[in-house]
């Protein structure tokens, strides 16, 4: 039982710290795994204690207990043995299909026992003897009383609730995990997209800029065209782009509007990109058809060496499969050479 208080204490008390500020999950998990995470744990918690108030609890048995015997083969029963309101202790009750014969074939061995190990030693001659009194063939009998003390047997309960309540607890550090592990990929794969779609776009930018067009123009043609051959694909450079030209539209000024751009970019290409056209607004921008060309061929400089890092990593990984198929065709030579050297 303490096993599922541990388990909401846990669970509880890291939503009230992360609640509090305490605890900064942001970067690791965002709300919905987070609530995924406490919706596994909890119910997974809630279903364990449910079968352990069921089968878990321990049976007492204050007035003694008998166990059945087994016709086909002895087996052992692990219980625990409580004298005179003592600590509990384990006891494992052989029972074997004749007590009396067995007791009767042991050999006598002197060794040094602890204290412990004597006390039990004496209960089984005491269980062995209460028995024979009985006399029961189908039932093996233990004893409440031992030289005028209690005797308390006591049969512990079905665990599986607790493990139950570990399993899910682990099973919602895994989906957190896991949930966690996924939103970095993403995010790893939204900022290499943004790199690499940074060239085209702020060459055509440039190329736009160039031939007449105001910024904000430019802005609208290069989503216009984006939205028209846009086939299921998302780049977030340009969907960012189709934002900044929705709130120019409702009304959001456009140097507040680029600025917003770049921070939903993220990137410090983007940064950059937007500082030059809010430049342009609020200082004139008799320079900026010349910064955007050095921006531009810097961004396929960096395009160029991005494309070569690629090019080395595919080949990197690429070893090992060749490694592989080596290994293959080195076998194929010279198993059949062996085989008939040897034959």
């Amino acid at each position: 039982m303490w096993v599922h208080l541990i388990i909401f204490g846990l669970v509880f008390g890291t939503v009230i710290v992360w609640k509090a500020g305490w605890l900064r999950l942001d970067g690791i998990a965002d709300r919905e795994s987070i609530r995924l995470f406490l919706m596994v744990a909890v119910c997974g918690n809630l279903l364990g204690m449910t079968l352990t108030f069921t089968s878990g609890r321990a049976e007492i048995y204050p007035e003694g207990y008998r166990l059945e015997k087994n016709p086909d083969a002895a087996y052992t029963e692990n219980l625990e043995v409580t004298v005179d309101g003592g600590e509990p202790e384990d006891f494992a009750v052989q029972i074997p299909e004749k007590e009396t014969e067995e007791a009767q074939d042991e050999p006598e061995t002197k060794t040094t026992e602890s204290e412990e190990e004597q006390r039990q030693r004496e209960l089984r001659e005491v269980i062995e003897k209460y028995n024979l009194q009985k006399q029961d063939p189908d039932y093996y009998y233990l004893p409440d009383k031992w030289d005028g003390k209690s005797l308390q047997w006591q049969k512990n309960g079905d665990n599986t609730g607790t493990l139950l309540a570990s399993l899910a607890l682990f099973a919602a550090f895994v989906l957190l995990l896991k949930k966690a592990r996924e939103q970095q990929e993403e995010l790893a794969k939204r900022a290499e997209q943004l790199l690499m779609d940074y060239p085209s776009l702020i060459m055509k930018f440039t190329l736009l800029v160039q031939a007449g067009m105001t910024v904000r123009r430019a802005f609208q043609k290069i989503s216009t065209d984006y939205m028209r051959s846009r086939h299921g694909t998302e780049r977030f450079a340009y969907e960012a782009m189709i934002t900044a030209c929705h709130e120019m539209d409702s009304g959001v000024a456009e140097v507040e509007a680029y600025r917003r751009f770049g921070e939903r970019c993220g990137q410090m290409k983007y940064k950059t990109f937007s500082t030059i056209l809010v430049q342009n607004l609020q200082k004139g921008g008799h320079r900026m058809a010349d910064l955007l060309e050095k921006e531009a061929l810097e961004a396929w400089d960096e395009r160029k060496r991005k494309a070569r890092v690629l090019g080395e990593t595919a080949a990197t990984k690429l070893l090992v499969p060749m490694i592989m198929m080596l290994a293959v065709v080195m076998a194929i030579i010279m198993i059949p050479a062996f085989l008939s050297f040897y034959g």
